[in-house]
């Protein structure tokens, strides 16, 4: 109905009120004629009704013969009468071509996910490739200049949109992989968590813990500095092995009792806005009629207008909700929250990982029911890290000091 009325409202109409007795009459010889009617009003005295200005033209005889017109509404209307005053219909001409031209240009680039820096060699690259500010929408290839953008620079992911008169460069950088440290390149073995040491396998290198051993995160393991056979030198060799140690992982978890659960109504009630340009005009309806509520929007493309220009409709509708109050039973509870600890769990652990005990603890209020652990596992806390051998140098200065 609302793009019914946007169209006669662009084209014109005419209402017209009779005071004819029969009014029914009247009607069906206007729908003899193919004259469309609508909004059709029965008053005290004869009746109210609307016709397009297209059929008031073409019959108009006709009409002013048994009825007169009250108003002329519309645009096509409106036009006409200023077709004398040329100074003003030049204006408005004028400024349709330059908000047709202005919502048809790009007039600023916005680089979205990294630094400065490179924001403005990004801006550099368009300019050196002849993409400038203000440029016309219709120039710019979404995937094109992503391709380009992609190819001359280190990017992880390059994504390009148009946004009204804005053009939006979404990038992401690559991420920094950890040096690979090579099968014979000096290295030594450490601790990647506080543990009791359990079990010692090495293969090369020069363990420095031994079994039943506290150890902390970031102490040496396996130490890849081993005596020389032939002489009382120490020489750097690639460590090998694995370090099996006792971990443990406390939690605490809480589920409510009563929890809130928002519950749809089937009622729902919608608000149209005007969009031009990135911008809202509210049209019709009310903003947030139900105090509890979900939103949804969908836009609505105007024929013709929306092809030439950024403007359409936004329809947004609110749906009404209930909060009801659902209670939470003691088995669900705590199995909820023993696969919410075990989850926790993986994420912290190896996947080669061994739970040996756990302790597990509930207990409730009146208003939560509660989880207390303690998770005992074995798992692999060796980290391989690079050695560099010291310069003489550097040890001379050091003894000095």
């Amino acid at each position: 109905m609302l793009i019914f009325k946007l169209m006669y409202l662009i084209r014109g109409y005419v209402v017209i009120c009779s005071d004819v007795i029969n009014s029914e009459k009247l009607l069906n010889i206007l729908r003899r004629k193919n004259i469309t009617v609508w909004d059709v009003q029965k008053k005290d005295k004869g009746i109210k009704f609307k016709i397009s200005y297209e059929d008031y033209i073409k019959n108009s005889n006709l009409i002013n013969e048994i009825v007169k017109p009250v108003s002329k509404r519309g645009a096509i209307p409106k036009l006409k009468k200023l077709k004398l005053r040329r100074g003003f219909s030049t204006g408005v001409l004028i400024l349709i071509i330059s908000l047709y031209l202005l919502t048809s240009m790009i007039w600023d680039v916005e680089v979205v996910g990294t630094n400065q820096t490179n924001t403005n060699k990004i801006l550099a690259f368009l300019e050196e490739n002849q993409i400038k500010i203000p440029l016309a929408i219709s120039n710019i290839e979404a995937k094109k200049l992503e391709t380009l953008i992609y190819n001359n620079f280190d990017y992880k992911f390059v994504d390009v949109i148009v946004e009204g008169s804005k053009l939006i460069i979404f990038i992401r950088e690559e991420e920094t992989e950890p040096a690979e440290i090579k099968s014979n390149e000096p290295s030594s073995i450490i601790s990647s968590k506080n543990a009791i040491i359990n079990k010692i396998i090495a293969k090369s290198g020069q363990p420095v813990v031994r079994e039943g051993d506290v150890v902390y995160e970031g102490q040496t393991l396996i130490m890849g500095l081993v005596k020389n056979k032939n002489s009382d030198d120490f020489m750097m060799v690639p460590s090998d092995g694995i370090v099996y140690g006792k971990t443990y992982y406390n939690f605490e978890m809480k589920e409510e009792k009563i929890r809130n659960v928002n519950i749809s109504t089937n009622k729902s009630k919608s608000v149209y806005y005007l969009k031009i340009n990135g911008n809202s005009i509210k049209i019709i309806g009310d903003k947030e009629p139900y105090e509890n509520y979900n939103y949804r929007e969908k836009v609505i493309k105007l024929p013709i207008v929306s092809n030439i220009t950024d403007i359409s409709i936004l329809k947004g509708t609110y749906y009404e909700e209930v909060i009801k109050e659902i209670e939470i039973d003691k088995s669900t509870a705590e199995n909820k929250m023993k696969v919410r600890m075990y989850d926790e769990l993986l994420k912290r652990c190896d996947e080669d990982s061994r739970i040996l005990k756990s302790t597990i603890n509930f207990s409730e209020d009146d208003e939560f029911y509660y989880l207390i652990a303690q998770i005992e596992v074995i798992e692999d806390i060796g980290e391989k890290i690079r050695i560099f051998p010291v310069l003489e140098e550097e040890t001379k200065e050091k003894m000095e000091e």
